[in-house]
């Protein structure tokens, strides 16, 4: 399953709410396709930054780091952390196409103080990070792992957004602020206005109108630029080497929020093409169903020597409750694949996989291996069960 999720694919997004495994489950699939032949980048959203650890990650962020792999890998894995700002002035540099008006935008004090926001919040700046590496021929495989659900729908909306506002006529009034004091009805409205510019120049000592005016006409002319690199992102997102993955947990009060998610991202004309269910409980996985001799019949007596009946009792009670939960799980699974027939033209064919939890958590590289050989090698029973 995981081969045909890779099979002619350049860019994998994962997506889910909050709390389910998504970095984690992002650091294995990228460790996975390593370990197939592929190179690979992985590149987080996500603010928490948990990657960091999972990959051991050094602090600064924007610049790729290499992942050691097991010895027996025969492709490459980079992991790099969103820097947003350092970006932006990266791109900022690359389209202005010459230095001098790359200083002047990047040393005027109105992007000096608003460059953050200016860049589109960390959404567009993410897909801008995604389409550089993308374009770079020495990596074959991206793996994004975005925020939680929440905050992910803004990644779809990003790039309509910076072109609305590119193709609006915001940047001719800022070019001409005195324009926007002019625009005001009434004289009183208009000395209202000039008197808040000379109050706010006095305030922060810059020349706000004039910065203003600067920035907004060096900017328009690597406008154009920026347009070109907007819809080039936004064919990436519905390009057919774009795969996107839900990621949940067997988790019955995700379920609502979760199939609302899937149904919102089908409404942006994503398709989801595969479903990672993390922490499945899995009895048989973590050897501990089947394989002790224990009986609560006291009769039987076949508890190992120099246990006691009571404790014998309470194992076998505690392995009911884990079947109890097992149990529970797999009827949340179906319910959900239920919910997800609803959702995007060709459910059947959309791929379905299964990571067992771990004890101890895999919040270590090691635990992050573990998980991605896991992903290479499927369970048998999950593969029978269409799972």
């Amino acid at each position: 399953m995981l081969d045909d999720l890779l099979d002619g694919t350049r860019v994998v997004v994962l997506l889910g709410a909050g709390g389910v495994g998504k970095t984690t489950t992002a650091s294995a699939l990228a460790v996975a396709a390593a370990q197939r032949g592929l190179r690979v980048v992985v590149l987080t959203v996500d603010p928490a930054a948990r990657l960091k650890d999972a990959l051991e990650l050094p602090d600064e962020p924007g610049t790729l780091h290499r992942v050691p792999l097991p010895d027996d890998a025969t492709g490459t894995l980079d992991a790099i952390l969103l820097d947003a700002k350092g970006l932006f002035d990266n791109l900022v540099r690359r389209l202005s196409g010459g230095s001098t008006l790359a200083t002047a935008i990047l040393e005027n004090p109105i992007y000096r103080n608003v460059a953050g926001a200016f860049a589109g919040s960390d959404s567009y700046m993410a897909l801008e990070q995604l389409l550089e590496i993308a374009e770079d021929d020495r990596f074959d495989l991206v793996v994004v792992d975005t925020p939680p659900a929440t905050h992910a729908l803004e990644l779809f909306d990003a790039p309509d957004r910076i072109l609305a506002l590119l193709e609006s006529n915001a940047l001719d009034y800022l070019s001409e602020p005195l324009r926007l004091v002019g625009a005001a009805t009434g004289r009183i409205a208009q000395g209202i206005l000039t008197t808040l510019v000379v109050a706010l120049e006095r305030m922060t000592g810059m020349h706000l109108m004039r910065d203003i005016s600067q920035l907004a006409t060096d900017f328009a002319t690597i406008a154009p630029a920026f347009r070109q690199r907007a819809e080039a992102i936004r064919d990436l997102l519905h390009g057919e080497e774009t795969r996107f993955v839900l990621v949940s947990a067997p988790e019955p009060h995700i379920a609502p929020e979760l199939l609302t998610f899937a149904h919102q991202v089908d409404q942006a004309g994503i398709p989801i093409d595969s479903v990672i269910l993390n922490r499945v409980f899995d009895l048989a996985y973590l050897g501990s169903a089947g394989d002790l001799p224990l009986d609560p019949e006291p009769k039987t007596n076949r508890k190992p020597a120099g246990w006691s009946a009571g404790l014998a009792r309470k194992l076998v009670q505690c392995n009911r409750d884990l079947e109890m939960v097992e149990d529970e799980q797999r009827r949340w699974i179906s319910e959900l694949r239920d919910g997800m027939q609803a959702v995007g033209t060709h459910p059947e064919a959309r791929l379905w996989m299964e990571l067992p939890t771990l004890t101890p958590a895999p919040t270590t590289l090691r635990g992050v291996q573990a998980i991605a050989a896991r992903l290479g090698h499927p369970d048998p029973q999950n593969q029978e069960s269409g799972l």
